[in-house]
């Protein structure tokens, strides 16, 4: 934009570009995030839950629940909670996560992140909830990230015990 001075020079103004969602981004992750969940949760179509430890970089771990909480013939509805030693730490506070999983088009999308829902895929900004303009494409980063974390540092809690026949 070009802004005209009294003294006749021309100044320009820069304007702020508005966000524009990579839809085609979006969609690879959500994706992505059904591949890595099917991976991660092998049994989601016969078991209700799934829980599992997950080993942090020190001597800390978690323990990862997914739990379906809803089945329909295309649809899968499930949480995802992740719990610490919160009498240790007491300033972490893990995300609780509620997913959709579209089994016909093989996509996981996050659809609440803790108390929020229907994410809108552009904020204007600055909002009144100070989310970011890409909030939603952050969330399902988010969980992606999570559910590699789980894979690639996940373990089983009960003890495994062989016998020799």
């Amino acid at each position: 934009m070009k802004l005209k001075l009294k003294s006749g020079l021309v100044k320009r103004i820069r304007t702020k570009r508005r966000y524009v969602p990579d839809l085609i981004s979006d969609m690879a992750e959500c994706d992505a995030n059904y591949i890595r969940l099917l991976r991660l949760f092998p049994g989601m179509h016969e078991q209700d839950d799934l829980v599992f430890g997950v080993e942090g970089t020190m001597e800390d771990g978690a323990v990862v629940t997914i739990r379906i909480s809803e089945r329909c013939p295309y649809t899968t509805m499930l949480s995802v909670n992740v719990t610490g030693d919160d009498d240790n730490k007491p300033w972490i506070k893990w995300p609780r996560l509620e997913v959709r999983v579209y089994h016909d088009v093989n996509s996981a999308e996050v659809v609440s992140f803790e108390r929020h829902r229907n994410f809108k895929y552009r904020y204007y900004t600055p909002n009144a909830q100070m989310f970011q303009p890409d909030e939603k494409s952050q969330i399902n980063r988010f969980f992606g990230e999570l559910l590699t974390f789980c894979i690639n540092h996940g373990h089983v809690l009960e003890d495994i015990s062989f016998s020799a026949d």
